[in-house]
């Protein structure tokens, strides 16, 4: 991931370097933004292949009311492959000697970051859809006392990462050095 590094070069302070630089899983990402959209497409067809089944009494039916769903769903899906994909080229997260620091964005690059000294809770969190892809993925959340991990306010995550219990415990050695030695210097 060295060749990733100079994504985050504009927003680096002085004497600031990276330590590691992520890449969510492209098909656990892919998958992820396009399940919902399948799981609706199904109910819906669902419900017009029963309203074309067992119709009012004196009601005609005809092929619009499956087509319409289908179109509808592709279009979905389309946009949905096309903003994952402006989505995914954007994305990449880092920890830095000072912070954790996430870059995302679908037309243009945005940043968020969280200082090492305020983190005060990570999680991991590997879903189901995490277990059925067996890609070993699955989700670290970063919280503090004004950004909560269950909270309302502003969400920092590595979503989609691969091996995310050994990037857990790298990152959180990496966090508790890093408090270790602020407290130690004061």
């Amino acid at each position: 991931m060295e060749e990733y590094k100079s994504k985050f070069d504009v927003i680096l302070d002085k004497e600031e370097t990276i330590v590691e630089v992520f890449k969510p899983n492209k098909l656990k990402l892919f998958f992820s933004s396009m399940f919902w959209n399948t799981l609706l497409f199904i109910f819906v067809l669902i419900g017009s292949i029963l309203g074309i089944v067992f119709p009012d009494e004196g009601e005609v039916i005809d092929l619009l009311w499956i087509l319409l769903p289908v179109a509808i769903f592709l279009i979905l899906e389309g946009g949905a492959v096309l903003f994952t994909y402006l989505y995914y080229k954007n994305v990449f997260y880092c920890y830095t000697n000072k912070r954790i620091i996430i870059r995302s964005g679908v037309f243009g690059v945005d940043f968020k970051s969280l200082d090492m000294s305020t983190i005060g809770a990570i999680d991991v969190n590997v879903t189901l859809l995490d277990k059925i892809l067996r890609k070993n993925t699955g989700s670290i959340r970063f919280g503090s006392m004004s950004s909560p991990i269950n909270g309302q306010g502003m969400n920092y995550t590595f979503a989609n990462v691969t091996n995310p219990y050994e990037t857990y415990k790298v990152i959180k050695s990496y966090i508790d050095e890093h408090k270790n030695t602020k407290n130690t210097a004061e």
